[in-house]
């Protein structure tokens, strides 16, 4: 049954529907969500882009243990005489779940939960459907891996973003619990990266995973601290939401812009450095910076505590 599915979505290619399969699969990937959260995060409403990103690594979590558990292969490589796969770079893991599915459905499916525009939510819809199905047409993934996906990304989303929703508003539980989590994943996310780098695990099953949890435990650890201290209110003037996006994406686009030129030999280690310095300036030292610069304005949260008891 499923590589009828998958023969079918063969059958039906061509120019126009692989250009739009292409077009929806790269919402599905990290660098397109990673701009489009921290667009939230830096300018329109940190409580809601914590709470987006705190779902969407549950939801990765999840499907990265389950890839690493039953390291179920791809279409294409099952049958690579009768599946012509297209965008094979983006399929970097195991096949069951679909990292793209998962990701999107949580991503998309809690903005859509977060926000009243109709468009918006329209736009979300429409990426949690089209995403996955882009994967089967593009021949990187079964149906199980996407239906799989779809179920995790939107499970975690619809039980788990009202907890964070609410987590937010506690900053001193935050700091106690986001701290020592995002510690602890640090120490496993660096021991995976020698670990790799040492070819003493199975690199398709524990690469992605590395790099995973390296920049949600920086991501973590920078947002606990910087939420219990200056805690910055995103700016509301149009220029200065601009200027805080420019000047935060910069440094991270250099960042990632070093996997070009870095050698081979230490490929895993600098992977497992890089997205700790994403997560870290995405958190923690892209809002400092923009306190800085007084694009921002910082707000503390122990003398608003102390206010409040007053």
């Amino acid at each position: 049954m499923q590589l009828e599915i998958m023969l079918f979505f063969q059958r039906i290619q061509n120019p126009v529907l692989s250009f739009l399969a292409n077009l929806f699969s790269a919402f599905g990937e990290e660098s397109v969500m990673i701009l489009i959260l921290v667009a939230i995060y830096w300018c329109f409403d940190k409580k809601k882009g914590f709470a987006v990103f705190s779902s969407l690594f549950i939801s990765m979590l999840t499907m990265q243990v389950l890839k690493a558990i039953i390291k179920a292969p791809r279409p294409f490589q099952v049958h690579p005489d009768l599946i012509d796969a297209d965008r094979i770079e983006t399929a970097t893991g195991y096949s069951f779940p679909s990292g793209h599915s998962t990701g999107s459905s949580a991503f998309y499916f809690s903005i859509a939960l977060l926000y009243n525009n109709i468009w918006a939510r329209l736009g979300c819809i429409l990426l949690v459907i089209a995403v996955p199905l882009s994967r089967l047409y593009l021949g990187v993934h079964w149906p199980a891996d996407v239906l799989c996906g779809v179920i995790i990304g939107l499970g975690v989303s619809t039980f788990l973003l009202p907890v964070f929703i609410r987590l937010f508003d506690d900053k001193k539980r935050i700091r106690k619990i986001y701290l020592p989590l995002g510690s602890a994943i640090a120490l496993i996310s660096a021991s995976l990266a020698i670990a790799l780098h040492l070819d003493k695990v199975d690199v398709t099953a524990f690469s992605d995973l590395m790099k995973l949890t390296s920049v949600f435990s920086t991501a973590s650890i920078g947002a606990a601290l910087e939420l219990s201290s200056s805690d910055y209110v995103p700016a509301k003037e149009k220029k200065n939401k601009i200027l805080s996006f420019v000047i935060g994406i910069i440094p991270i686009a250099l960042i990632q812009a070093t996997k070009t030129i870095m050698p081979d030999g230490i490929y895993y280690i600098w992977a497992f450095v890089r997205y700790a310095l994403i997560g870290l300036f995405a958190t923690y030292l892209v809002p400092k910076i923009l306190i800085k610069l007084d694009i921002v304005k910082k707000r503390s949260y122990y003398i608003d505590m102390f206010r409040d008891v007053i």
